[in-house]
């Protein structure tokens, strides 16, 4: 019992407290770095405090599940009223009961809202793209897609289809690419670049597709 108190005060006693400490030691060498070059020792010591910011929260992740099992134990099992009223609680903010449209509420359009996704929705949200912007050197520009559309349109309507009849995407077609723009004539600091993140043509024309239905 004595060996686990020990651990205890050692490792979980004000776990917030250090966990801050370490975040606002890390951000404040990330800041120094950026305006002059690090020592050795503060390299080091910056390594050493993101092993350590890993190690607290993992056992902050821990603590925080253990204490979550321990109030499900308390207030009931997986079928019990508390249960039914935490997934109640968690699935109301994500309902949608009504849209305003042009200052009219808007009931009762579950339907067009899950509806097969047409060609003419594909196209609309295709042709909503800018034609000449492009992911880089090597990148497809949406102008050529819009050219070759006739050969492009049925991967483009079975990835639709897909995502509409399983729900998901997909794997790695939302990845993005961060790239830095520089903002100054001779760059020479990561605050003189802007990054961006750039999408997939596919994922793109996706979201496209769903914020014109929405």
């Amino acid at each position: 019992m004595g060996n686990l108190n020990t651990w205890h005060q050692n490792h979980t006693q004000n776990l917030e407290g250090r966990l801050s400490n370490v975040q606002d030691w890390i951000a404040f060498l990330d800041v120094k770095g950026e305006d002059d070059d690090l020592l050795l020792e503060e390299i080091e010591e910056l390594h050493s405090l993101s092993a350590n910011l890993c190690s607290l929260s993992r056992i902050n992740t821990s603590m925080q599940w253990q204490k979550s099992r321990l109030l499900w134990l308390k207030e009931g099992d997986a079928n019990s009223k508390y249960f039914h009223c935490i997934m109640s609680y968690m699935r109301r903010p994500n309902s949608i009961f009504s849209l305003i449209v042009d200052g009219t509420t808007v009931e009762g359009q579950c339907g067009e809202l899950t509806k097969p996704f047409s060609v003419e929705e594909v196209k609309k949200a295709i042709w909503d793209c800018d034609s000449f912007k492009s992911p880089g050197l090597d990148g497809v520009y949406m102008g050529f897609v819009k050219g070759f559309l006739s050969e492009f349109r049925y991967d483009f309507m079975r990835f639709i289809f897909y995502f509409h009849r399983n729900g998901k995407l997909s794997k790695g077609i939302n990845n993005t690419f961060i790239a830095l723009i520089p903002i100054v004539e001779c760059p020479q600091r990561l605050n003189d670049f802007r990054p961006i993140s750039m999408v997939g043509s596919l994922y793109k024309v996706l979201s496209k597709v769903l914020s014109n239905r929405l």
